[in-house]
């Protein structure tokens, strides 16, 4: 084997590892069930549109795989509804998750919990600790000085990070589902 192709070799064994080593750490992440000393992500938080990413309506999605069936299919004059199936789980990300599309937080936290009011939408209580919500498996704690929600069910996984500076709480959230991943950023300013 030539210089080149061992290089090669290397390079492609160094990818693999890294992504493997990415995989494990998201998948065993360690969460802290008490509150980092003096974080607290209580108040009224108003959306920074300029500041935050657009969310996509995503009930129609239609994954990566489901798009080339469809185009076969179309190839060989079958309609696409004969050939998708029940359709995407991401049609109730934002019903369950309605982070993605609020205007307005008002949340109140305590040393075990937080609860958070929608606007526009309806209150979640978030408990430290795993709990089962609806078809969702959640696992919540902290992570350093910020607060990570580990929604999980079937297909589906939905990764919140809660992070807050001074008067700016940002909210990253991904969302992994039909074999790809979908990531927003959403901005809070407080307001009282």
């Amino acid at each position: 084997m030539d210089d080149m192709s061992q290089s090669w070799l290397r390079a492609k064994l160094a990818l693999i590892v890294a992504l493997l080593l990415g995989v494990s750490g998201c998948s065993s992440i360690e969460l802290e069930e008490v509150n980092p000393i003096g974080v607290d992500l209580s108040g009224a938080w108003q959306l920074d549109m300029g500041a935050s990413d657009e969310v996509p309506d995503l009930r129609n999605h239609r994954s990566k795989s489901d798009q080339r069936r469809v185009q076969r299919a179309g190839r060989r004059g079958i309609p696409a509804d004969f050939v998708l199936g029940g359709g995407s789980g991401l049609s109730f990300i934002r019903q369950d998750f309605q982070v993605l599309s609020a205007k307005r937080l008002e949340i109140e936290q305590n040393r075990d919990s937080m609860g958070v009011r929608h606007r526009p939408g309806v209150y979640r209580d978030i408990s430290w600790g795993e709990r089962q919500r609806g078809l969702w498996e959640v696992r919540a704690g902290w992570e350093g000085r910020e607060l990570v929600v580990i929604s999980e069910a079937s297909d589906l996984r939905v990764f919140e990070r809660y992070a807050r500076d001074d008067d700016r709480l940002e909210v990253n959230i991904t969302v992994t589902a039909d074999d790809e991943d979908f990531e927003f950023l959403r901005v809070f300013n407080l307001t009282q």
